[in-house]
């Protein structure tokens, strides 16, 4: 069975069609934005400039996190889903002492947000809640390359 030339246009524009849907309206949502229209760029309000009077005292926005909240979720997260891996790797790397882990760790990845000292921490933390939650057998090593370190 052959597909004529006029079949197979209307495939190619049913295949158009499709895609331009998926373009439109799919995969802004996916991404979690809205199609931007005119009349949205159109409306622009001024905003009116306070006077040295009437200017409040600045208040901490609620979405920005502290270190301390960044390094929380750092962590809580790293644990959750790699401490299996975690524990393959101090495995793996037996030989090294667990300074030398978390040195290399923290050169490979590269943390935002956060201090040197708060990388450390954070460092010793997901090995030492990863050990905890997945290979019990290496939180001793792990606890006194951490005292020692």
């Amino acid at each position: 069975m052959q597909i004529s030339k006029l079949e197979m246009r209307i495939l190619m524009g049913i295949a158009v069609v499709v895609i331009a849907i998926l373009a439109v309206v799919i995969v802004p949502r996916l991404i979690g934005s809205a199609p931007v229209t005119e009349s949205t760029i159109a409306q622009v309000t001024p905003t009116p400039t306070p006077s040295p009077i009437d200017t409040p005292t600045p208040t901490p926005t609620p979405t920005a996190q502290s270190e301390q909240q960044i390094l929380d979720s750092i962590v809580t997260s790293t644990v959750s889903v790699y401490s299996v891996l975690v524990c393959d790797s101090l495995t793996q790397y037996a030989a090294l002492s667990i300074p030398e882990i978390i040195s290399k760790v923290l050169a490979e990845y590269p943390t935002t947000g956060l201090s040197e000292k708060s990388r450390q921490i954070m460092a010793q933390r997901v090995l030492t809640d990863s050990t905890a939650k997945s290979c019990p057998d290496q939180s001793a090593r792990v606890a006194s390359g951490i005292a020692a370190g």
